[in-house]
């Protein structure tokens, strides 16, 4: 029987769905805020996701539907089936968002003042009311803006925690993450992959936080995978509005996305465990942003017994060190459509905003700089991410509060250490030996150990 990648007990979308419906047990929020006009939320953000429990007992019946939607999607993809070609679920009438029935709104009132009169959005508009800067920000006339707003459904899935309620910073940072500087009215949606929003956080290096798109039956729109598009088009005076059947959270660190994962990067975890890279990256109080390839436990299994048994051994571990930091890119944030760099100025938006089209990067890995070879290729709304030249990216854009995890179901070889270009597109490790392993990793390891004897 083929092998089939899954991702359970969590999934990399419903753990941040379901962020909502965890209370803290107990612990109390304590805020810090760093610079509360700039980075209002990101202590609280990272607060709530150290709250949330084990995996295994994240999810009860109301996370059911999110959990299966979530499922599909990411079997789908694995499978080299596009993710987008249907979600699969009927709750909602066929219709395009903004086609078939029209939300016409009312372009003489401001967005804030559209959700407050409305009786659909009562609670997040209850939610507006409580915070002076999205009120402002959702009531000017000098800038127009897109917001996607909950219903009052959405919220009638969250079950009360009234001993453990979310802190005000964590609920700005959440209002934050509806909103997106600019005018986004479906037909540009429907040719974007992921979507700059009004949050921003250091942990990207002030960069927005982003939304991801994906494309159902009927150009269904949803956004990071569960929460759908139901209502668009929504015309104000400032903008325009999407009413979403889901509540939209900020997302965890990477660290934190693959340790719910343990179904699909308990391998990868590991490693990083034994060899204390993941340890040194969660203590880089200098890290602004950054692109994790994740290999898939299915990319460990492909390199064989042999090799395994090897890097996860003691005289292993440095030669295992060596092979995750190639995996690992600091500074510069890749998405489908955009890349962040360390400085803003830099920054390469709205990559293919037309909907098709090429583009390619050579990202600095954390081993000795040697490149990642990444091209992009888009077309009406499918994208292709391709490693190295021949190595996939099987899950694109896992959306994190500090960077992306894109996820491979092949691990990445470094190139020769000599090599100035990336691997050879032929190059492939199945069932390698010890032998394979230490020839192709030694000598970065003789390199460091030379830079520690001139320090």
């Amino acid at each position: 029987m083929p092998h089939t990648f899954t991702m359970k007990p969590t999934l990399l979308f419903a753990a941040t769905a379901a962020a909502l419906f965890t209370g803290n047990h107990g612990q109390s929020y304590q805020v810090s805020l760093v610079d509360e006009h700039k980075q209002v939320a990101q202590s609280a953000v990272q607060e709530w996701w150290d709250a949330v429990p084990y995996p295994s007992t994240f999810f009860s019946s109301v996370e059911k539907r999110v959990t299966e939607t979530i499922q599909r999607a990411i079997n789908n993809a694995i499978d080299l089936d596009d993710a987008d070609n249907s979600d699969g679920d009927n709750d909602h009438p066929h219709h395009p968002p903004g086609r078939g029935h029209r939300h016409h709104g009312d372009k003489t009132k401001t967005i804030y003042e559209l959700i407050k009169e409305s009786k659909y959005t009562t609670k997040f508009a209850k939610l507006v009311e409580e915070h002076d800067e999205i009120k402002s920000l959702l009531h000017d006339t000098e800038a127009n803006h897109t917001l996607f707003v909950p219903t009052d459904k959405a919220f009638d899935r969250i079950p009360h925690h009234p001993k453990d309620p979310p802190s005000k910073e964590f609920i700005l940072a959440l209002l934050k993450y509806h909103a997106l500087p600019g005018l986004y009215p479906v037909p540009r949606i429907l040719h974007s992959h992921t979507l700059p929003t009004e949050l921003s956080l250091e942990t990207l290096g002030d960069h927005p936080q982003r939304l991801r798109v994906n494309l159902g039956f009927l150009f269904t729109i949803r956004l990071n995978l569960y929460s759908k598009v139901v209502a668009g088009n929504i015309e104000a005076k400032n903008g325009v509005i999407h009413a979403v059947d889901g509540i939209l959270v900020p997302p965890p660190t990477q660290a934190k996305i693959i340790s719910l994962l343990p179904g699909t990067f308990s391998t990868f975890s590991l490693g990083l465990e034994k060899t204390g890279l993941g340890k040194e990256l969660e203590k880089d109080e200098k890290k602004s942003g950054g692109t994790l390839f994740a290999p898939s436990n299915r990319a460990f299994q492909r390199l064989g017994p042999r090799a395994n048994a090897f890097l996860f051994s003691e005289r292993g571990r440095k030669y295992l060190k060596a092979l995750l930091k190639y995996h690992v890119v600091l500074g510069e944030t890749l998405y489908s459509d955009a890349l962040y760099k360390a400085k803003k100025g830099d920054d390469e938006e709205g990559k293919n905003d037309g909907g098709q089209g090429y583009w390619h990067v050579d990202l600095p890995s954390l081993l000795d700089d040697k490149a990642i070879a990444v091209d992009v290729k888009r077309w009406k709304g499918f994208v292709s991410i391709t490693l190295n030249g021949f190595t996939r990216v099987v899950f694109q854009d896992g959306l994190a509060s500090d960077g992306t995890v894109q996820v491979v179901d092949k691990v990445l070889i470094p190139p020769h250490k000599h090599h100035s270009g990336p691997p050879a597109q032929e190059e492939d490790w199945v069932d390698v030996s010890e032998e394979e392993v230490i020839g192709r990793l030694q000598p970065y390891l003789e390199e460091e150990k030379k830079e520690m004897h001139d320090l």
